[in-house]
């Protein structure tokens, strides 16, 4: 519960709830304003009116325009100087240094004691006052639920945007897996031999600019072993079922790498990479490819057996 504004709709919870759709810890928010965290434990709690440069500061770091929750904390401000023993944060305090104590500001709007509030145009000014303060409270509550409630589509799009576009390239991508990284999007196999009926490919991501090997229909304790440029390599074995494909090694261009296959105790490796896909196309590491195997031990003479 809010100690300075006791309900759900205020700053304060506003504050705290974009803070946390952020995972953001109070101590993060310190590093990235210059703002101290106890001083916003009392700005999230509703312990104090947090400034017109807090307020700046902290929809930087989540992410948000700042509009909204400046009019929200002006017409909280305004409600709050009306408060007799208010908590409110003067209009001067902006030059104060960030995370200082915060003054009152009940003294600036009580009158001498014992005095009476004034009646007449004074009274219809404050009514005034109050429904344009309870309209801008209205405004900044739909601007901020829209992005509280409405932004998780947005941002739902852009993880999927980013799902889909490649997240490293050439030597980032060493011992990385192709399906984690995207890479696996768009590539297509650069080289490839049989060995039995097993199919070993060398599988090529134009959009990573790196390379991994693949065995389909092999058997468990087979491995799939890539080699790339300046001996990097990567190899990965069958745990279960018929198939399985190596890490990653960066390789410029096709023909900077090979695919190869121990099968049965046997090596079987594949030329190095040609410059386009080979026929017919192959689907992505999540359904590996199955043909029947040809009568030979290799393929289109890109087998080289040890």
């Amino acid at each position: 519960m809010d100690e300075l504004h006791g309900d759900r709709d205020s700053l304060a919870a506003q504050l705290r709830s974009l803070r946390l759709r952020r995972g953001l810890t109070l101590s993060a928010l310190a590093k990235r304003t210059s703002y101290s965290r106890s001083s916003w434990e009392r700005y999230l709690n509703g312990k104090a009116l947090p400034p017109r440069a807090a307020i700046t500061e902290f929809a930087a770091a989540v992410g948000v325009p700042a509009t909204a929750l400046l009019i929200q904390r002006e017409q909280e401000q305004e409600q709050d100087g009306r408060r007799p023993g208010s908590r409110g944060t003067l209009p001067h305090d902006e030059s104060a240094a960030p995370g200082g104590d915060v003054p009152s500001e009940a003294a600036q709007h009580e009158g001498p004691a014992g005095t009476a509030p004034p009646a007449g145009p004074s009274r219809t000014r404050t009514t005034l006052v109050s429904a344009v303060s309870a309209c801008t409270a209205l405004v900044a509550g739909i601007l901020i639920g829209g992005w509280i409630f409405g932004g998780n589509e947005a941002e739902g799009q852009n993880r999927e945007k980013a799902r889909s576009e490649p997240q490293c390239l050439e030597f980032e991508c060493r011992d990385k897996d192709s399906q984690r990284t995207g890479c696996h999007i768009g590539a297509w196999t650069a080289a490839a031999t049989w060995s039995g009926r097993t199919y070993i490919e060398l599988r090529y991501s134009p959009g990573c600019r790196s390379a991994w090997a693949r065995i389909t229909d092999a058997h468990v304790d087979d491995t799939a072993r890539v080699e790339g440029p300046r001996g990097a390599r990567n190899e990965r074995s069958v745990t279960y079922e018929n198939d399985t494909y190596s890490p990653m090694v960066e390789a410029p261009y096709p023909a900077s790498a090979r695919a190869c296959g121990v099968i049965k105790g046997k090596e079987t490796c594949t030329s190095a990479g040609g410059p386009s896909p080979m026929p017919p196309a192959l689907t992505d590491e999540r359904e590996p490819a199955r043909k029947p195997a040809p009568t030979g031990s290799g393929w289109n003479g890109q087998a080289e057996i040890r």
